[in-house]
């Protein structure tokens, strides 16, 4: 049995619980939770001590935040997910990385395709806990090890512009995720805001590693940061969650470091996220 740590508010406050399962063997509709004391760890690959103490903070800083934004729910059936509950999530699309020059000019267009489980639970918290290439293959896509012959899985992307960019154009570009183990808890956190008319969903941190061909060689950069992104309910299907200007909002843009040179990355089109055992997935 695999088990994560996760976000869940019940009654009021945020706080850390845990959920056991085994993957891909979820139970449907819903999960129950149990709170447990603490963050633990029984095995880590690799030491990354700034993501676990970022993971801490937000967890913390979550109990200010979720009464705040108490008014924003994810919907199951038109019924707000009981407290101590769960409901579990596929979400899948193509996204389009947008590299851009100093100056915000697009320098790189970059298409990835993927699958992300997740869950959705009270107070309007979403959890990614795994990301996937797409069927029939659906691998799961990996974080990068340094230490050759094992470098983890990844998510083959395609460079479709890049003239004078960074990137190659027409050749492929490789993604693993970063802070998205689900074995070592660590998990992209989102929550839903009402802002005016329109939801937004806050995502406070998505992080990847990028490998792409440029005219000098290879390309390898640690992208992360905090982003946003605009959710629609759709009648009949789910959930869409658009991104910059697919949603006609400006997601914030991800910082990149290739050694000591840094660029930023923006995050442009459009996921659905649905209920994995079916049922109307919806905001309010």
């Amino acid at each position: 049995m695999n088990q994560k740590t996760v976000l869940s508010r019940l009654d009021g406050p945020v706080r850390l619980v845990a959920v056991s399962w085994a993957r891909r063997e979820r139970c449907v509709p819903l999960c129950s939770v149990t709170l447990r004391s603490g963050l633990e760890v029984s095995k880590i690959t690799h030491i990354k001590v700034l993501g676990l103490a970022l993971f801490a903070v937000f967890a913390f800083s979550m109990v200010a935040a979720a009464s705040a934004f108490a008014e924003s729910e994810w919907l199951w059936q038109g019924l707000a997910i009981p407290a101590g509950q769960e409901l579990l999530t596929d979400t899948e699309g193509l996204l389009t990385l947008l590299v851009l020059s100093l100056t915000g000019v697009v320098i790189n267009t970059i298409d990835c395709s993927a699958l992300f489980e997740g869950d959705v639970l009270p107070g309007g918290v979403d959890l990614v806990l795994d990301a996937w290439t797409l069927p029939p293959a659906q691998s799961l896509i990996e974080e990068l090890e340094h230490l050759p012959p094992v470098i983890g899985k990844s998510l083959d992307c395609v460079t479709e512009s890049g003239v004078t960019g960074l990137c190659l154009a027409g050749e492929e570009t490789l993604l693993w995720v970063d802070e998205l183990n689900l074995e070592l808890g660590l998990v992209w956190e989102t929550l839903i805001e009402l802002d005016g008319a329109v939801f937004l969903d806050h995502f406070h941190n998505v992080a990847f590693e990028l490998l792409c061909i440029t005219a000098a060689g290879d390309l390898e950069a640690l992208c992360s940061g905090l982003t946003s992104a605009l959710l629609a309910n759709v009648a009949e299907v789910g959930v869409l969650v658009e991104f910059s200007e697919a949603a006609g909002i400006e997601s914030e843009e991800l910082l990149c470091v290739d050694g000591t040179e840094e660029f930023h990355v923006a995050i442009d089109g459009n996921l659905v996220i649905l209920h994995e055992g079916g049922g109307l997935l919806s905001v309010s």
